[in-house]
């Protein structure tokens, strides 16, 4: 039987800002490239999350989250992208940090997590640089047998800035909205899934919505109970 750990419904408004540097390098975000953030709304103690992502190509994304405190951990995002459009294959390397601003109560369903960081793309003569801001939002719905599912939003705003743009090869920056949908499931309490898709509004890093699929794992040692 599903237990649901869902409270009345009460409103709850966030902005989001972001600053964010990326690549021309076809469509490029921790978050060094063009891929879903996959982040829930919650701090991690550590967790692992493996991932394949595409609609932009075919990247290859590993993500790694520590716990720095109550509420706080930072972030390394890492792989591999074969961009769509005859672009050179690129490296893509990513850092950051989220911070829980509140946790669902009674009063609100709402987990909220304030993100960060900063990332490089590297590849096809060209290096490019992201600053992210966002927030995450979702509510966790506890289920039987150590399962969960959460549901979570991203929205995020970003500059986006390269330095060899196009066929001029000249700079450019650009404001830009980003946007995640995802969910995770907890399938016990040490490994899970995410799904999740990113919708991206910027036309100098470019507009390809991507998806992607990961598992996640948290060492038996640090899992919440």
């Amino acid at each position: 039987m599903v237990r649901l750990s869902w409270c009345r419904t009460s409103a709850l408004s966030v902005t989001a800002l972001a600053l964010s540097l990326a690549s021309p390098l076809a469509s490029a975000q921790a978050q060094a490239y063009n891929y879903p953030s996959m982040q829930t709304p919650r701090a991690s103690t550590r967790d692992y999350t493996a991932a394949i992502v595409g609609g932009a190509g075919t990247s290859f994304v590993f993500q790694w989250r520590e716990g720095a405190g109550k509420g706080l951990h930072w972030q390394l995002d890492g792989g591999f992208a074969d961009p769509k459009g005859g672009v050179d294959p690129l490296l893509f390397v990513g850092g950051g940090l989220g911070k829980e601003l509140t946790r669902a109560t009674n009063d609100q369903p709402l987990d909220v997590l304030f993100t960060a960081g900063v990332g490089a793309a590297i590849g096809g003569n060209r290096t490019a640089f992201r600053v992210p801001l966002g927030v995450s939002v979702g509510h966790t719905f506890e289920l039987d047998q150590n399962m969960s599912l959460t549901p979570f939003v991203h929205p995020r705003l970003s500059i986006d800035a390269c330095g060899s743009c196009g066929a001029d090869k000249d700079s450019r920056t650009n404001l830009s909205a980003n946007f995640d949908v995802g969910g995770h499931w907890q399938v016990n309490r040490q490994f899970g899934v995410r799904v999740s898709a990113s919708f991206s509004g910027s036309d100098l890093v470019g507009s390809d919505e991507t998806l992607a699929i990961g598992f996640n794992w948290t060492p038996a040692g640090l899992v919440r109970r």
